[in-house]
């Protein structure tokens, strides 16, 4: 029986690499246009627009911030190809990116017909070191140009912004999203969303979340658990919260199952 053989960040990028060329892709040319009239008062916080040709491992364009956000010059960034920002990318984020997230990601772009891939967007949370030496928790939303024959990404086009106001752990999180209508910016329908922790620590249930855990699993309502433990039902409700990212499960039902493989309950 043959394993499903997973395709990595690196391993599309050493797959797709050939010889550079002139750009001819239509559809590339218009997102380097769209970059390029991205009004700076649109983007949040310190933030960038990048064009990313995979098959030559490099940014096609900057927009943005980038030097104000990160303290490098675009020219290097676009001059040492995708390895430069690989080298600043946290090491223990960029794992789970290249082995967990971005295989969910060409796995979804598989699954899905070429034709509608350019109605999802895809989200991610990591953490990139400044020139300073400093971490900068980074927001990243692209959409991908994939090649028809083998629906892998061949082009990307991203905003990126520094998020480190707003997120101080170091959990990393995973969304993908449908276009709601083409007016609609902000109408998306979530299909996805998981969350990782490189610091397995900060993935542990506490105390107080596996005794919920293990109520849950006696098919007690959150009302019922609440008066047992002596809580408000909206304390409960927030443990539950808590449970559901930490584990990844989408319902309670989800939620003992993953109980029970992992021998919490």
């Amino acid at each position: 029986m043959s394993t499903k053989k997973l395709i990595t960040y690196t391993r599309l990028l050493n797959d797709i690499y050939c010889q550079p060329r002139d750009i001819d892709n239509q559809e590339v040319i218009q997102l380097l246009r769209q970059a390029e009239v991205i009004p700076q008062r649109l983007l949040p916080f310190k933030g960038a627009v990048h064009v990313i040709d995979y098959t030559q491992r490099r940014h096609l364009g900057l927009s943005g911030q980038i030097k104000n956000m990160m303290g490098f010059d675009p020219r290097d960034v676009i001059e040492n190809g995708l390895d430069y920002v690989i080298d600043i990318f946290q090491k223990d984020d960029f794992k789970i990116y290249n082995e967990t997230v971005f295989s969910q990601v060409t796995d979804f772009l598989k699954k899905t017909p070429q034709k509608e891939h350019n109605e999802y967007f895809f989200s991610y949370t990591y953490r990139l070191r400044k020139a300073t030496g400093k971490w900068a928790n980074i927001f990243q939303q692209c959409n991908y140009i994939t090649d028809p024959k083998t629906n892998l990404p061949l082009y990307c086009i991203g905003l990126i912004a520094d998020i480190s106001p707003l997120k101080k752990d170091n959990s990393m999180i995973f969304c993908i999203d449908k276009k709601g209508s083409e007016f609609g910016l902000l109408n998306h329908k979530n299909i996805l969303i998981n969350h990782y922790y490189p610091d397995p620590e900060e993935s542990r249930l506490s105390r107080r979340e596996r005794e919920i855990l293990g109520r849950l699993s006696e098919g007690l309502s959150s009302k019922q658990i609440a008066h047992k433990l002596y809580l408000s039902e909206s304390t409960i409700i927030n443990h539950r919260k808590n449970i559901l990212r930490k584990t990844n499960a989408k319902n309670v039902a989800e939620l003992i199952r993953y109980a029970i493989e992992n021998g919490l309950v």
